[in-house]
């Protein structure tokens, strides 16, 4: 027990990185980005006929309260959710997280909220399956009066699994 918790310590020393949204998260920038020109788009605006049934399952949404201080998960897609092992709808955002991601997580949503632009990162990530695996996620605001951010609109994609033998070597 000792050794995986050394290890999920280990990962999430790596951190996030910044990136452009590619393949399925680009697509969803795209939507949002044609949601724009009518000031910052709201979760009315917001159409999942449109969006398309190949990209829903990797699609989650979250309120946002008191200009960032607080977030709940309002939906989370099936993508997400195997991969997460766990449906985490209706539920804090701040009581869902490791405790050693917490801030760094929340930091990303507030910077969303606040600077009201997209924001997207490459990270690794472990499942309840206890494998490792890559993802990328896209934050993108959503503002029901135009202005102020209440919602954010957010994509996930684990693009693929570490193997058992790249983990051993990971922790040489």
């Amino acid at each position: 027990m000792g050794s995986q918790l050394a290890e999920v310590v280990r990962l999430h020393d790596i951190g996030f990185e910044i990136i452009e949204p590619a393949g399925r998260l680009a697509q969803l920038v795209a939507y949002w980005r044609h949601l724009v020109p009518m000031g910052l788009p709201g979760r009315q605006h917001i159409d999942p006929v449109t969006i398309g049934p190949a990209l829903l399952p990797h699609i989650f949404l979250a309120d946002a309260f008191d200009g960032g201080a607080r977030f709940r998960w309002r939906l989370i897609g099936t993508h997400i959710v195997s991969h997460a092992g766990t449906d985490d709808t209706g539920q804090e955002l701040e009581a869902t997280l490791s405790p050693q991601m917490r801030e760094t997580i929340l930091g990303h949503y507030r910077e969303v909220v606040r600077g009201l632009r997209p924001l997207c990162h490459r990270s690794e990530f472990i499942g309840r399956d206890r494998r490792i695996y890559r993802y990328e996620r896209l934050l993108l605001p959503l503002a029901s009066d135009g202005k102020t951010v209440d919602m954010i609109l957010g994509g996930a994609v684990f693009a693929r699994s570490i193997p058992e033998s790249g983990r051993d070597r990971q922790q040489g």
